[in-house]
């Protein structure tokens, strides 16, 4: 049966690494009607996939390589090609570049897309693969309705994509590749045909309904005739699918012979969805409101008591578990818990009863709660011991089984909707008369209380909560049937029937019998079903029955003559009869002849109806004659040659029936010789088929064996290149064209901070040491002319390297495929260089300092050299003494002057070889020997000298500060003002981590434009006609003195006002550094 071509379903398959084998195996058992195949597959977009091609050889399907505006046609397969991305749009297949340098996400672009197009014909498979590429994709189909399959990671040769798939929990199975298709079939089919079937089936007889529910109740002991009609009719139209079943009529003659599918279809019919904490805000009203009252009235004598009905595999009873145990723990109260969970599916029971729970079911736990109640065992979770042994669970039908009494909470959810008002009616009573008066009731959000709503309080609206406020002292079940009206207890002669345990089927059967015991007068009667047993006994029926224990046969209740008679009318009845009536029924009881009548009438006699149901009365008057019954004198030989004329026709039914079975057992055994035959057929043609694998194998095995050695120097070049990577000083990165990284150099992570997750990743997207922003450029430009770019760059870190960037050929194409970039470190190289360019420029300016300065002492020598010769001229030509002594002042002027020329000389020479060591100088002291060598020029110039030192220690070469001090002070003097007293204020002061030493005197002061040339060599920057003597030294040595020591000086100066020369002294000595 196939569903029409109209109905198309997409399948999109999404595979990765690993993935071939079980598309081929997918494709082995695939169907080809009414769906198409959409492959995603990660290929690499620079080969060729031959997919296609390997793929017809599993598939019966017509297979293309998808392109851009392609409609998707039922019964094809389309592949996508490589290098693309690939969209569903109208149900046309869109086809985009995809970029290498971007992680590969084609499998969720996909899926997004087939989602968004098609909705819930959208089914998405999940195959072998590395990733997660595909998580996204199959939330999006679950989203919308369809259907999401995921491969078996332990069939997977790569299981990342499938795990990851199942850790989202958006899937409906976990299969096997040669699984998946009848699963795809049952889906398909089932989505198509299921309107179809439901508005023929809506239009049936009500009698096929009610026959397939007798089938039922005929094999277990479950009732579902009072279960609405919408909801039998969809589970019955899915095992009509599942079987092949055109119509309601095949099936039942299927269930009559094939008594598992009966049970399959009982299965069907008990709904089992639950979660944990379904409907999160009602189970916050529970734990906020409920829970805290509940526990706040008990006794801690008394157990808190909850009945979660229709628990299927227990996760909402859990839940309420873990919400009492949260609240008793935050009161640090012990209390004991009774949970009691019930359901009619025994499976669903055991699941619930183990506590153990996939991560799919556990997801609507909070992370704390799953720590705290659950315990990770394997794949799954394990509800922990103290929440289990709270728990109850327990095989019970409500409809028909006795409940559970005095609880405080009772959770019915959603399951009064699978009910038709009657039944919602009795149960209801049920819930009442088992809840505490103050107790709780907890119902679906699409649930109300009918009839019973005057009895309850309303605790939640939206949620349906509610609390009891009216006691219940009976269970008033008179108006539905229940297995339990089917005389469980059986009868004993000290224990009276006690009609109130059996229930009617319904209403009408109850006035029909109660209105004939009336006005016939009879004394008692029973209803039963077609197969003798009692649904209702009224009146004082104890007298005529036997009492045997646990017992709700009919016949076998009364005494053989009764039984015999009563057996020989139900018959009559059901053959046709209106009503049969029988008088003068003799046996013994106690030693005592009774002569009892009988009365039997039909409620519902249609065979082929499970609702057969007939009315026995009994009494011991006498009758009146009646058109309508059948009136006859018990003969006991007459009913014993009736029954036995009975018994020899259903003998020779069963003769016949048995002979057809003979036939159709024949019939079969010659069916089976012929599959036998075909077997053998196809067992020829496998053995051909292979050996033409066989062939095919040893090919292979040959072509492996190449391939392997192949293999074999691939990995043996790879571990040449690695050794030579590993055995490189110098850093060498490999950039494919597209700039992704493919490989470097261990010493790479070291030099420049690459790490070995960044292979596959784009250059640009990487933050190295490196200070080179226009890498990429010259990387492409390397590609594109072939020819070799090298540099000095620089790292963050200070270190410099040689960079040198050479095309990477590859030989097969003579093209570039990407670039090689070497890194050479020539740090100490850049450095030696620096310092070699340094003392260059020193060298050069020495040679140009020593150029003016020997210009300086040949104009300073020349002049007393010049004024002594011509001195000595004079002496030689005067003979006259007091001439000679009046020439030798001026010469002895020369020769000093020229003595105090070559000290200054010897003092640039010292200063210019080196520095003077440190010394621990006491200042004060040296203030002093500074002033007092220069006694007589103080006195002569009448200076005023004023000392205020407030640092008094200081490290300093003492021969470099002494002189600065003799210069400064005797400048003081030299330059004073003539206009006012002279005036040399000596200070010194601390200043964060240094001393200011400090002079400051009023005279003549310096111009400001010559400010800046003050500490220049043989420059002197006062007006040359003021009559002060000078070489342009002084400065200049003090300068380079307080510099070579690591201080500094600076002057502020005014003209005709004065100067002030600071020198700024560390507080501590710096460490000598060695040359």
């Amino acid at each position: 049966m196939h569903p029409p071509k109209s109905d198309l379903f997409i399948i999109a398959i999404g595979a990765s690494a690993g993935g071939m084998d079980a598309i081929n195996t997918l494709f082995d058992h695939t169907l080809t009607d009414a769906v198409s195949y959409v492959i995603i597959q990660h290929l690499s977009p620079n080969y060729k996939s031959f997919m296609a091609e390997l793929l017809a050889k599993h598939s019966k399907l017509k297979i293309y390589k998808a392109e851009s505006g392609m409609e998707v046609i039922s019964n094809r397969v389309y592949v996508m090609p490589e290098g693309k991305y690939m969209t569903i749009n109208g149900g046309k297949l869109i086809l985009t570049q995809r970029e290498e340098s971007t992680p590969n996400s084609a499998i969720d672009i996909f899926f997004n897309s087939l989602a968004e197009d098609q909705g819930n014909k959208s089914i998405g498979i999940v195959l072998s693969g590395n990733g997660s590429d595909g998580t996204k994709g199959v939330a999006a189909i679950k989203k919308v309705g369809g259907m999401v399959i995921v491969q078996d990671p332990q069939s997977t040769e790569f299981e990342s994509m499938p795990n990851s798939a199942i850790s989202s929990a958006n899937y409906d199975h976990i299969l096997l590749p040669q699984q998946i298709p009848l699963k795809i079939v049952e889906y398909v089919n089932q989505k198509i045909w299921t309107k179809r079937y439901s508005d023929s089936i809506s239009d049936q007889d009500e009698s096929n309904v009610m026959e397939l529910i007798g089938l039922i109740k005929s094999q277990t002991p479950l009732d579902f005739s009072q279960y609405k009609r919408p909801t039998i009719i969809r589970r019955v139209i899915k095992r009509m699918l599942a079987n092949n079943c055109e119509t309601m009529e095949d099936y039942i003659g299927l269930l009559k012979t094939n008594a598992s599918e009966i049970d399959v279809l009982s299965k069907e019919f008990m709904i089992g969805v639950t979660n944990f904490f379904r409907d999160p805000e009602a189970f916050e009203v529970i734990q906020n409101k409920v829970i805290p009252e509940i526990v706040k009235n008990k006794l801690l004598v008394d157990p808190l008591k909850i009945w979660v009905i229709g628990c299927s595999t227990g996760e909402e009873a859990y839940s309420l578990a873990i919400l009492v145990k949260e609240h008793l723990l935050a009161l640090k109260k012990d209390i004991e818990v009774k949970i009691f969970a019930s359901d009619i599916d025994k499976e669903a029971l055991d699941k619930a009863s183990k506590g153990f729970y996939s991560p799919k079911n556990v997801r609507d736990i909070s992370a704390s709660r799953l720590r705290t109640f659950f315990k990770k065992e394997g794949k799954g979770y394990q509800v922990r011991e103290n929440i289990r042994k709270m728990l109850i669970f327990a095989n019970h039908d409500i409809v028909q089984q006795p409940p559970y009494g005095k609880m405080d909470l009772i959770s019915c959810r959603n399951l009064m909707i699978y009910f038709n008002p009657t039944l919602q009616k009795k149960i209801f009573s049920i819930l009442h008369y088992c809840l505490n008066v103050e107790g709780y009731l907890f119902l679906g959000p699409s649930e109300g209380l009918g009839e019973k709503r005057d009895m309850f309080h309303e605790v939640d609206k939206k949620w349906k909560i509610f609390q009891n406020i009216e006691g219940s002292f009976t269970l008033g079940f008179n108006t539905t049937p229940t297995r339990q009206a089917e005389m469980k207890p059986g009868l004993s002669s000290t224990d009276d029937l006690d009609t109130s345990k059996y229930h009617l089927p319904d209403p009408i059967t109850e006035i029909i019998a109660q209105s004939h015991l009336e006005e016939s007068g009879f004394h008692a009667g029973v209803c039963i079903d077609g197969e003798n047993k009692v649904i209702l006994p009224f009146g004082d029926v104890n007298q005529y029955l036997l009492p045997k224990l646990f017992n709700d046969n009919l016949l076998e209740l009364l005494p053989d003559e009764l039984a015999l008679t009563v057996g020989t009318s139900i018959k009559k009845v059901a053959a046709g009869h209106l009503s049969v009536a029988v008088e003068q029924i003799k046996f013994t009881e106690n030693n005592e002849v009774r002569s009892v009548r009988i009365l039997v009438k039909p409620i519902f006699n249609d065979s082929k109806s499970s609702k057969q149901r007939f009315i026995i009365y009994f009494g011991e008057e006498k009758m009146e004659n009646n058109a309508d019954k059948v009136i006859e004198v018990f003969d006991k030989n007459l009913y014993s040659n009736r029954h036995l004329t009975e018994l020899n026709q259903e003998l020779g039914e069963t003769r016949k029936k048995l002979q057809q079975s003979y036939i159709a057992l024949d019939e079969s055994n010659y069916n089976i010789q012929s599959y036998n035959e075909e077997l053998i057929s196809s067992n020829e043609e496998m053995q051909s088929s292979n050996e033409e694998l066989q062939s095919t194998n040893e090919e292979l095995t040959t072509l492996n064996s190449q391939y392997q050695d192949k293999i074999k120097e691939l990995a043996d070049l790879n571990d040449d290149l690695n050794n030579y990577f590993r055995s490189n000083i110098s850093s060498q990165i490999y950039v494919n064209k597209n700039l992704i990284i493919k490989k470097f150099s261990p010493i790479s992570f070291k030099q420049l901070n690459i790490r070995d997750s960044d292979i596959g990743r784009p250059i640009g997207d990487i933050s190295t040491n490196i200070k080179f922003s226009t890498l990429m450029h010259d990387i492409k430009a390397v590609i594109k002319s072939q020819e070799n770019i090298k540099k000095n760059i620089e790292t963050i870190h200070g270190n410099w390297y040689s960079m040198t960037i050479v095309p990477y050929i590859k030989l097969k194409e003579g093209k570039p495929d990407g670039v090689i970039i070497t890194f050479n470190e020539i740090t100490e190289i850049i450095k030696s260089k620096n310092i070699i360019e340094i003392a260059n420029a020193k060298l050069i300016k020495m040679n140009e300092d020593h150029d003016t300065f020997i210009y300086s002492v040949s104009h300073d020598l020349k002049s007393p050299l010049n004024n002594i010769n011509g001195l000595i001229s004079i002496i030689q030509e005067s003979n006259d003494i007091k001439d000679i002594k009046l020439i030798a002042v001026p010469l002895i002027e020369s020769v000093s002057k020229l003595r105090e020329t070559i000290d200054e000389l010897s003092d640039i020479i010292q200063i210019e070889k080196g520095l003077e060591d440190y010394d621990k100088i006491d200042l004060a002291e040296l203030v002093r020997e500074v002033i007092a060598s220069l006694q007589d020029r103080v006195v002569q110039s009448s200076t005023k000298i004023h000392i205020k030192l407030e640092e008094n220690i200081l490290f300093f070469p003492k021969k470099y500060l002494r002189s600065t001090l003799l210069n400064l002070i005797s400048n003081a003097i030299k330059y004073r003002s003539p206009e006012r007293e002279n005036e040399v204020e000596i200070k010194s002061q601390k200043m964060d981590d240094v001393i200011i030493l400090s002079v400051r005197d009023n005279g003549l002061g310096i111009a400001k434009e010559n400010v800046g040339q003050l500490f220049t060599k043989f420059k002197r920057v006062h007006d040359l006609n003021i009559p002060v003597e000078g070489t342009g030294i002084g400065l200049y040595l003090v300068k380079r003195m307080i510099t070579n020591a690591g201080g500094e000086i600076e002057v502020e100066s005014k003209l005709g006002e004065g100067s002030c020369f600071k020198v700024y002294i560390k507080t501590k000595a710096p460490v000598r550094l060695e040359s």
